[in-house]
């Protein structure tokens, strides 16, 4: 099997795990599950994708962006992994509006590695960052 099918394959995986993980994440949320939905889907990143999401909320932009560059993420998966992000930003902006804004930042972040896998802009992932952006500067604005 050529190099280009086993990454091509590798990619379709790591997008069918993370659909997954979002869809249990969702399903969890929608029950009113949010802190059971956060727990089950950081342990299945760090166990099916190897995602510490503690660690890598830690990491700032360019160590962040170094860490997805080899990895075999779609645009696509970086997205549902962005929406996430966004999820639990959203969640945590009442109680802990620092974890948020660094949340929602790394959101942001997805976002734009998504656009860099495509080398396009997609003007459905800049709403996206501008409404993240958005709830960012209104969470300063509380500070």
């Amino acid at each position: 099997m050529p190099i280009r099918d086993l990454l091509q394959a590798q990619i379709e995986q790591m997008g069918q795990a993370i659909g997954k993980m979002i869809s249990k994440f969702l399903g969890l949320k929608n029950d009113g599950r949010m802190e059971d939905a956060m727990t089950v889907t950081q342990i299945t990143m760090q166990e099916e994708l190897d995602l510490n999401f503690e660690a890598l909320l830690k990491l700032d932009q360019p160590a962040f962006f170094l860490h997805f560059k080899d990895k075999p993420y779609s645009a696509e998966s970086l997205e549902l992994l962005s929406s996430y992000f966004f999820e639990v930003g959203a969640y945590k902006k009442t109680d802990h509006p620092t974890d948020a804004k660094r949340i929602l930042e790394k959101a942001i972040d997805l976002l734009a590695l998504a656009d860099q896998r495509e080398n396009s802009l997609s003007m459905e992932r800049m709403a996206k960052k501008e409404k993240m952006e958005r709830m960012i500067r209104e969470l300063r604005d509380e500070e």
